[in-house]
């Protein structure tokens, strides 16, 4: 092969590699590429109203709140969250990613428990939403890629952030081994899906560490979807239950070197009780100032310990412990009771009219009260078609002023306008309203109110002017009260499924908090 030959045959193997780098790299970053766009499809954003409540000052409140979930089922429309998430939630409404409508899906709770912080919900519809597809969270290492998505802070939907797994198996205060990832997750996150890198959920977003300010310390942690399995096919068996040995505020740790003052036996450590139980499974079968030191042959290390060991064992099964008791050993034997007390049920509020709300007329009064002159809205009924709508009542407050604790109007919500059939009228009297509201029940449409806000710009300068600071519309579907079941349009909410669940809230602690 002569030297021409040669110099043109190695251009042309040049040509041919140079060629195929950009198909490899092309190749190499489809391989690559993380389908965030899939994560963000069946994941959802949760929306919660509580019921209406009567706070200190007389007036009625209700708190929006927020957290996120994902679609683990088509065919029903199931929803997985957590249950801190719908815990005190009257109603409850969900929105798929790009939803552009004010009102979302409507949502009834299946079951849940606050143990490891489970919810299943079902939705009116979901047509549109993919499924989720689950993982398997034993699988999982620290280093490995996590895409965290929800509705951080409540305003942010269709969010997602990356991290890594830090630990795989972080216990905390309970009886569920963690997941723990850097990725950012803030209130709002709560519920929401976590993913691997192949767009598979391994967790649900539960808890953050934080200060006792409430400052995210970037550790996040998600409960294993492994476990959330295993909890979810026990919620629907029934109601959730658990083994309880009456611990709970009674017993404090004795590390090691404080147990070896005690003499306890083994050279680990212990607990001590605190005080005598005087309720519970631990009655009269637990002392003040006893040093437990084994529960069923098992060495006791500290109290997080001590709960996860318990938390293997179900309602009437019985624990032997070891314990000193006045320097003496002794063995005593705990009947575990019944761990879960689920609250009871807020019941609806029964209202007069059809529009779950209370007005008065306060022109002749003198004062504040005196410039308004239409309509005002002193009461929301819970449940009722306002609360719904999620119109707010009036609010007082109080100022202290040297020795004096002074009452003053915080800010007032008046009805200046009703639009109804296509026509917008102006609001004189509650009488106006409420025959708007009767003629709309009886022909099955709803109205539109226009409400106005009035505030203060200095909320605590109690002797500054109420200020015209905005004007909204509601819409309103007139009902009668909702506690009334010979109601035709109560039993077509039944129908649709007015949340009602009875979970107790689990607690939060100063250095670390649900989202």
């Amino acid at each position: 092969m002569n030297r021409k030959s040669t110099i043109l045959w190695r251009l042309a193997v040049l040509g041919l590699f140079a060629s195929l780098v950009p198909l490899g790299i092309n190749a190499l970053e489809q391989h690559n590429r993380v389908d965030t766009d899939g994560m963000l499809d069946v994941s959802v954003s949760i929306r919660t109203m509580s019921h209406v409540t009567v706070d200190k000052f007389g007036d009625s409140v209700w708190e929006i709140n927020n957290g996120s979930g994902f679609l683990v089922s088509s065919r029903d429309c199931e929803v997985w969250t957590n249950h801190h998430v719908i815990a005190d939630a009257a109603l409850i409404e969900v929105y798929p990613r790009g939803w552009n409508r004010s009102a979302g899906i409507q949502a009834t709770v299946i079951n849940a428990t606050p143990r490891n912080d489970i919810a299943i919900l079902q939705l009116e519809d979901c047509s549109g939403i993919p499924e989720a597809v689950l993982g398997d969270s034993d699988l999982v290492r620290p280093g490995d890629e996590t895409f965290a998505v929800g509705n951080p802070l409540g305003r942010n939907p269709d969010s997602i952030s990356r991290g890594i797994i830090s630990h795989a198996q972080r216990y905390r205060d309970s009886t569920t081994p963690y997941l723990q990832t850097d990725a950012a997750i803030n209130p709002g996150n709560s519920g929401g899906a976590l993913f691997d890198r192949n767009g598979q959920v391994i967790g649900i977003n539960t808890a953050i560490d934080s200060t006792r300010f409430g400052t995210n310390l970037g550790v996040g942690f998600a409960v294993p979807i492994n476990q959330v399995m295993q909890t979810v096919a026990d919620l629907r068996q029934g109601p959730p239950s658990w083994g309880d040995a009456g611990f709970s505020g009674i017993v404090t740790t004795l590390t090691p070197d404080e147990a070896e003052v005690l003499q306890v036996p083994g050279g680990g450590g212990a607990l001590v009780v605190t005080r005598t139980p005087e309720t519970g499974p631990s009655q009269g079968r637990l002392e003040a100032h006893d040093v437990i030191y084994r529960i069923n042959e098992t060495a006791i290390r500290d109290t997080a310990q001590a709960v996860r060991l318990v938390g293997q064992y179900g309602v009437g099964d019985v624990l032997s412990l070891d314990l000193i008791r006045g320097g003496e050993p002794k063995e005593v034997e705990v009947v575990l009771g019944e761990g879960w007390q689920g609250d009871s049920v807020p019941a609806p509020d029964n209202y007069d009219g059809f529009l779950g709300m209370t007005l008065e007329m306060w022109g002749e009064a003198e004062g504040d009260r005196g410039q308004f002159k239409q309509p005002v809205i002193t009461k929301v009924h819970s449940l009722g078609p306002a609360h719904r709508a999620h119109v707010a009542s009036s609010q007082r407050s109080v100022i202290v002023n040297g020795p004096y604790v002074i009452p003053y109007l915080l800010d007032v919500k008046i009805v200046t306008g009703v639009a109804y059939q296509g026509e917008l009228h102006a609001i004189t009297s509650v009488e106006e309203i409420e025959d708007f509201a009767r003629r709309a029940y009886h022909d099955g449409e709803p109205l539109l109110l226009e409400i106005e806000y009035w505030a203060r710009s200095n909320p605590q300068d109690h002797k500054g002017d109420l200020e015209l600071a905005s004007t909204a519309f509601f819409k309103i579907l007139p009902q009668r009260a909702i506690a009334d079941v010979t109601d035709p349009v109560f039993r077509k909410v039944l129908r649709r499924g007015v949340s009602r669940p009875s979970f107790e809230i689990t607690k939060r602690h100063a250095s670390s908090r649900n989202i």
